[in-house]
């Protein structure tokens, strides 16, 4: 990986000082390369499962005695959240272009990639639930980039 980053980083700008597009690709792609980590490749394979239910783990925390197992549904849902927060901040990074109905687009695709890709590999379950969760994360972070570039813009 960092192989890749020097390539991008020296062979892009050939000796030139690196400019803000540069330093944004190079830490996407290693934000990328730790959720393909985090959501695939530090599993074990097992069942392929689908899960169509959108609220499941709400109903699995709802549900258990444990507060133990309730706390950890909430706590994979909050995950999850959080994971495609950077996704929704880089976007526009790439393209000033982009509004919301894009990054959300842009969010399902690329969380649909995931789970799909956990289906075939059978490291994680396919969850509809996953998907929702990543696409709000996905807004959060354009919510969160747009107010960060108001109070910047303003000092």
């Amino acid at each position: 990986m960092l192989d890749l980053i020097y390539k991008i980083w020296y062979y892009g700008y050939m000796n030139k000082s690196p400019n803000h597009r540069t330093l944004v690709i190079i830490v996407f792609i290693a934000y990328a390369f730790a959720v393909c980590y985090i959501t695939l490749f530090s599993r074990e394979v097992a069942m392929a499962s689908i899960e169509l239910d959108p609220i499941a783990s709400y109903r699995r925390a709802a549900n258990t005695s444990s507060a133990y197992l309730a706390t950890i549904e909430i706590r994979n849902v909050i995950l999850n959240v959080i994971m495609f927060v950077p996704f929704g901040i880089f976007l526009p990074l790439f393209s000033s272009r982009l509004k919301l109905l894009d990054v959300i687009m842009l969010s399902v695709l690329a969380s649909l990639a995931i789970e799909t890709a956990q289906l075939i590999t059978k490291r994680g379950v396919f969850a509809i639930e996953d998907i929702i969760h990543n696409t709000l994360g996905a807004a959060l972070g354009l919510a969160f980039y747009h107010i960060f570039a108001k109070i910047f813009k303003k000092s």
